[in-house]
């Protein structure tokens, strides 16, 4: 059926259909958008920025009256053993074994054979003493000692920082 438009010419039904050529340039328009929005979001994703939150490395402890003699804080967070001897002095090692990461455990009746207090590896099987000197292996080294200072009442640990045997010990 032929109608008549605005300026007399005839204008046929099939005009208002929509036809192949219509249909797969649309189907291409909507898919290079598509493309088009999903480059922009990955862009975008790769300029912002990825922020990894890290543990701090300087914690604090205390008010060290609090901490009774003879005793051993765990801090899981840092993977951080804070002792406190006999005598009061203070200092702070990993707990993070030196053989493959694991994080050890503090045994204060000992263990394999050792009576005194020891670290041990519930993994695979590392022993140190209380100082972090190895005692029995698959550790290659000691564990790491951090500095430890006093600041308004508390202990300031640094596992930044790691010291000697000698640097590690606060006497208070």
């Amino acid at each position: 059926m032929m109608e008549k438009n605005n300026s007399g010419m005839k204008k046929s039904n099939s005009e208002n259909k929509i036809n192949r050529r219509k249909f797969l340039i649309s189907l291409g328009n909507t898919a290079t958008g598509i493309v088009v929005l999903g480059g922009i979001g990955v862009t975008f994703e790769y300029l912002t920025p990825n922020v990894l939150l890290e543990i701090p490395k300087v914690f604090k402890i205390g008010p060290i009256n609090s901490i009774q003699p003879n005793s051993v804080i765990f801090e899981p967070e840092q993977r951080t053993f804070v002792v406190r001897e006999e005598q009061g002095s203070f200092y702070a090692l990993s707990a993070v074994c030196t053989h493959l990461g694991c994080t050890t455990k503090w045994n204060d009746i000992g263990a394999a054979g050792n009576s005194a207090a020891v670290i041990s590896c519930p993994c695979h099987g590392s022993l140190f003493n209380k100082y972090g000197e190895v005692l029995q292996g698959p550790a290659p080294r000691t564990l790491d000692k951090y500095r430890v200072q006093l600041e308004d009442d508390k202990l300031v640990i640094n596992t930044g920082e790691k010291v000697s045997e000698d640097e590690m010990i606060l006497k208070v």
